[in-house]
């Protein structure tokens, strides 16, 4: 019988931890006190319990809320259904969130769904590259003319959510104490920032018209384009103060690395 090559034994040992195969043979030696299955399955147990780590490292405050059993069963089942495919382990939670959207029995879920989203967001934000900030000079430097077509580059860091629930709260509550705190469940969304600034993760809640200011800046629009959107939500007159406003916030919470005119 031809013996394998290490790229054949490579690929039949992936396809035996994935469960696409049960053709394990040759994969491992045999011994009378320790036989080839037993053996196969340290392996195939191990690759799991790995991968169930990397979830618990992303997900703390999820497996606090949900209990060890219950996030165990979410983790295992999510493992079959989304193997990793990433040399890294940092992108294998990514779609846990969208995962539990669409599970029958969490999908009405919202806060574990959303306290999902929340931890997600912040393994994103702590893990964005890092870029110089643009500073307040920036802004003093522009030309009056300049003022309308300036458009804003912002930290790789950012990210913007919305929740019906009390999210935010609630993975504050369960990281620091380890108690869950009361789901409170809103009609409307709120909108929340989530960005890293210098080593630490940091998100603070955002009102309507500075969350739309903020995504049509990210969509590239300019000062102009922004200025006449605010005006659903503020006199005429006072739109440009108010726009200026959110850029000076912007820039002092290290949000925004490049002006662009």
């Amino acid at each position: 019988m031809k013996s394998k090559s290490l790229a054949e034994l490579q690929t039949a040992l992936q396809d035996f931890l994935l469960d696409k195969s049960q053709d394990a043979t040759g994969l491992t030696l045999e011994t009378p006190a320790f036989p080839q299955a037993e053996r196969l399955q340290i392996y195939h147990e191990a690759y799991r319990l790995r991968l169930i780590d990397a979830l618990r490292n992303d997900y703390p405050a999820l497996e606090i809320y949900l209990g060890e059993q219950d996030f165990i069963a979410i983790a295992s089942e999510f493992i079959t259904t989304h193997p990793s495919h990433h040399p890294s382990l940092r992108w294998f939670g990514e779609k846990l969130g969208e995962f539990l959207r669409k599970h029958t029995d969490w999908q009405k879920h919202n806060p574990v769904i959303e306290l999902a989203a929340f931890e997600w967001a912040q393994v994103m934000a702590f893990d964005a590259a890092d870029v110089i900030n643009a500073t307040l000079d920036d802004v003093r430097a522009l030309q009056p003319e300049q003022w309308m077509t300036m458009q804003l580059e912002f930290h790789p860091s950012i990210q913007h959510l919305t929740f019906f629930t009390n999210a935010p709260e609630l993975w504050s509550s369960l990281t620091k104490d380890k108690i869950a705190l009361t789901i409170e469940i809103s009609e409307k969304t709120q909108d929340w920032l989530i960005w890293r600034e210098d080593l630490q993760v940091v998100y603070r809640p955002i009102d309507e018209p500075e969350a739309w200011a903020l995504d049509m800046f990210l969509q590239h629009k300019n000062f102009a384009d922004v200025c006449d959107g605010l005006c659903e939500w503020f006199a005429e007159e006072q739109v440009p103060m108010q726009a200026a406003q959110y850029l000076q916030k912007w820039i002092l919470s290290g949000l925004i690395n490049q002006i662009r005119t």
